[in-house]
C-alpha cells in the first residue's frame, strides 16, 4: 500500500516538471515569435523608409535689412568772444582833472590791472600818497581796496571806458594826522593839467642855512646824510616843503624814480640824480637798501616835516 503511494508521488512529481517544461516551452515560443514580428516591422519600416523620395528643403530667403541712413549733426559754430577793450589803448600816464592824482597803469589785461596811484595834498605837490594796486579785471571794468603809504585804507573801481579811462577812489579810514589821502572821481585824461599852486607867502631864508638847498640851487640839503646822524637844530631850519625834498634827497640818491611832477622835476634838474628804480620795486627793497643813518636820518625828517605842516610852516 504504501509503494503505490510513494509510485504516485513520483508519478506526480514527474508530471509536474513535464508540465513546467511544457510551459516554459510555450513561452518561449510566444517571446521568441513575438521578438520577430518586432524585427520584421523593423525591416519593413526601414525598407519603406529607403524607398521613399529625399525632400531637399527650401532655402529660407534671409532678407537684408535697409541701413537706417544716421544723421550727422552740423555743429553750430561757438562765437569768439571779442575782448571788452583794447589794453593797449589803456597803458601808461593818466591824470584827474584837479591835476592832484596821477595813475600809471603798467599792466594790463582782460583778466588783471596794476597801477600805481599817486596823490598830492595841494598843486606844489608837499605831501603826497602812493599805492601800487592789482586787481582782477571782469569786463570792462574793476574793483579794488587797498592801503596807501601812509596807512588810510580806500576803495574804489576803474571803467576802461571808450570815452577815457573812468576811475572812482573813495578812502574808506583816514590815517590819524595825514591831511591827504586816494580820492579821485571822474575821466581821467592822458595830458596833465595845468594846475597853478595856491599862493603862499614867500620864506625868508634863515642865513645859517649855508649847507641846505631850499631854494632849489644847491646840490643837496643834506650832502652827508648817509654817513652821519642829522641834528634836530639843522633839520629844524627848513619848512615842511623842502623837508618833504630833503627827505625824497635820501632815496633819490639810490636811483628811486618818482611820479610827483614837483619832486621829479626837482631831482631831474641835479646832476648827480639818475632815476633808474621804478617806486614799487624801490619801495619793496628799501629795508636793504638804506643805511642805519639814512633810516635814522628819513624817520628824524619826516617827524619834523609833519610838525612843521602843523604849524603852517
Amino acid at each position: 500500500m504504501n509503494k503505490n503511494k510513494d509510485i504516485l508521488k513520483i508519478i506526480l512529481v514527474v508530471l509536474i516538471a513535464v508540465f513546467l517544461m511544457l510551459g516554459a516551452a510555450v513561452l518561449f515560443l510566444n517571446m521568441r515569435r513575438s521578438s520577430q514580428r518586432e524585427e520584421l516591422k523593423r525591416e519593413q519600416a526601414q525598407a519603406a523608409l529607403d524607398k521613399a523620395p529625399t525632400k531637399v528643403p527650401t532655402p529660407t530667403v534671409t532678407i537684408s535689412p535697409t541701413p537706417t541712413p544716421t544723421i550727422t549733426p552740423t555743429p553750430t559754430p561757438v562765437p569768439t568772444k571779442a575782448p571788452s577793450f583794447n589794453a593797449q589803448d589803456y597803458l601808461g600816464m593818466w591824470y584827474s582833472g584837479d591835476g592832484l592824482a596821477s595813475i600809471d597803469v603798467y599792466s594790463l589785461d582782460q583778466s588783471s590791472v596794476s597801477f600805481f596811484l599817486s596823490q598830492s595834498a595841494n598843486a606844489d605837490g608837499t605831501r603826497v600818497s602812493e599805492s601800487d594796486v592789482t586787481a582782477e579785471v571782469a569786463g570792462n571794468a574793476a574793483q579794488f581796496s587797498f592801503t596807501d603809504s601812509f596807512g588810510s585804507t580806500a576803495s574804489g573801481n576803474m571803467i576802461f571806458d571808450s570815452s577815457g579811462l573812468y576811475v572812482n577812489i573813495s578812502t574808506t579810514v583816514q590815517a590819524e594826522g595825514i591831511p591827504v589821502s586816494p580820492n579821485v572821481s571822474g575821466i581821467l585824461t592822458r595830458q596833465q593839467p595845468e594846475v597853478q599852486p595856491e599862493p603862499t607867502a614867500t620864506p625868508v631864508p634863515n642865513p645859517t642855512q649855508g649847507e641846505g638847498a631850499s631854494s632849489g640851487t644847491e646840490e643837496y640839503f643834506f650832502p652827508d646824510s648817509d654817513s652821519r646822524y642829522l641834528t634836530d637844530e639843522e633839520v629844524s631850519r627848513y619848512s615842511s616843503s623842502d623837508l618833504e625834498l630833503a627827505k625824497n634827497e635820501i632815496y633819490s640818491r639810490h636811483g628811486r624814480i618818482f611820479v610827483t611832477q614837483r619832486i621829479s622835476d626837482y631831482f631831474n634838474s641835479k646832476s648827480w640824480y639818475q632815476g633808474t628804480i621804478d617806486p614799487e620795486t624801490f619801495d619793496a627793497q628799501q629795508d636793504s637798501i638804506f643805511n642805519e643813518y639814512e633810516i635814522a636820518n628819513i624817520e628824524k625828517i619826516a617827524r619834523w616835516e609833519e610838525q612843521k605842516r602843523e604849524q603852517g610852516n
